[in-house]
């Protein structure tokens, strides 16, 4: 799964020596060097055997792809990888359609950074494996989310921004930032409301969020029907169709 620029990016410039990450998948790192340089002060990378079958994989200009545990190293940080298989044999195996007890049990809210970078999308127990991951960042920590907005038979989903911001801000994060990504253009959804696009295929969500507070977990109402419960006087224990 690939590490793309703006997630990558957004990393670099946030993170401080000693920053903790967890991604969900193992990070190719398809941004080209020079964009990195600048962030890594001299410090060398080791670069990947299979660097031709992931350019190819990616569809990119063959290059030298740097290896992640060696560019997070030369960042000052230290890389977690979970994945439901060892793909480079250092992962952490989890299934993210189940609850992770050595995850949530033993390290909870410890993480500066947790990465999707194209992984939930491919779990049926979607609302399961957002809960796992918001287990993880501790106060100020910054989960990033990249998955298809659309893109048709990718994965069992594709997702809205009301997915992202609903659930997060539910459960005590702040969001940081939310984008439409094709290729090379962005564009800046509401968060909650409908809005019409020209979407085209291999169009992504981007989505930031920053864990500002610890609360009780909670599925969350999607704000669409928030909205209607209050202007019909509705409380949360009332029932009403959701047609």
């Amino acid at each position: 799964m690939a590490l793309n620029r703006i997630m990558l990016l957004e990393l670099c410039r946030r993170m401080q020596p000693g920053a903790t990450v967890a991604s969900f998948g193992y990070p190719d790192i398809t941004v080209p060097m020079p964009e990195l340089e600048p962030y890594l002060n001299g410090l060398d990378v080791t670069f990947r055997v299979d660097s031709p079958a992931i350019c190819a994989r990616h569809g990119i200009q063959q290059r030298p792809i740097p290896d992640a545990d060696s560019l997070f190293k030369a960042l000052g940080a230290k890389l977690t990888v979970f994945d439901i298989v060892k793909e480079r044999g250092n992962e952490i195996i989890c299934d993210l359609n189940e609850p992770i007890e050595p995850i949530s049990a033993n390290r909870p809210f410890s993480y500066d950074f947790v990465l999707d970078i194209g992984t939930i999308e491919h779990c049926f127990n979607i609302g399961q494996a957002i809960k796992n991951i918001a287990n993880l960042p501790q106060i100020g920590g910054i989960i990033m989310h990249e998955n298809p907005f659309f893109m048709p038979n990718h994965g069992f989903y594709s997702l809205n921004p009301t997915f992202y911001t609903d659930f997060y801000e539910t459960n005590g994060f702040k969001v940081l930032e939310c984008l439409l990504i094709h290729g090379k253009e962005q564009a800046k959804p509401p968060p909650t409301s409908r809005f019409k696009t020209e979407a085209m295929d291999a169009t992504n969500v981007f989505f930031m969020a920053e864990r500002v507070e610890f609360r009780p977990f909670v599925w969350p109402t999607q704000t669409k029907y928030k909205k209607i419960y209050a202007a019909a006087g509705l409380s949360g224990d009332k029932e009403i169709a959701h047609g």
